[in-house]
């Protein structure tokens, strides 16, 4: 996949940073609220910046790393990109894959977070289970796997919650 789009072509940019703050409160700098606060204002920042620009995709934070594919016009996600790269919250943002989409994949904006949704938390503790979980070593293709499963397990979450 070439890594430039033409700029009326979708483009799809899969990335992996990490975090360059201790969010998870490990050592015990952070309580949760304060890691809650945190993950909060990414996710309200990203939701309100991506509306106004066409850019979806799903976010996924786990184990200290952000794990994310953006979609939308060419130049909205590289500069949605170069944003995150700017972002003194992320370091070591790495692109996994990157170039022109078919169709989105994640067409609405999607989170998936310790306490963003009740669904989240057996993501996060599946992800959990797998003592190798390294964004930074996946492919762009497996890293993409990664975040479509966690999109298709987010939907039957909330289509159970309506039951």
């Amino acid at each position: 996949m070439s890594l430039i789009s033409g700029s009326r072509t979708l483009h799809r940019l899969v990335y992996a940073s990490r975090q360059a703050l201790d969010l998870r409160a490990s050592a015990g700098a952070l309580n949760a609220a304060g890691v809650d606060e945190i993950i909060g204002d990414i996710i309200r920042a990203s939701i309100r910046n991506n509306r106004a620009v066409d850019v979806t995709g799903l976010l996924l934070v786990h184990e200290g790393y952000f794990l994310q594919t953006l979609e939308g016009p060419a130049q909205a996600v590289l500069t949605t990109y170069g944003r995150i790269c700017n972002d003194p919250r992320h370091s070591d943002a790495r692109v996994l894959q990157a170039g022109p989409a078919d169709r989105r994949m994640f067409a609405d904006w999607n989170m998936c977070a310790r306490r963003i949704n009740p669904g989240d938390d057996a993501i996060l503790d599946t992800l959990s289970l797998r003592k190798d979980f390294d964004p930074e070593r996946l492919s762009g293709r497996a890293a993409l796997r990664l975040l479509w499963a966690v999109r298709g397990i987010q939907d039957r979450t909330q289509l159970q919650a309506m039951v």
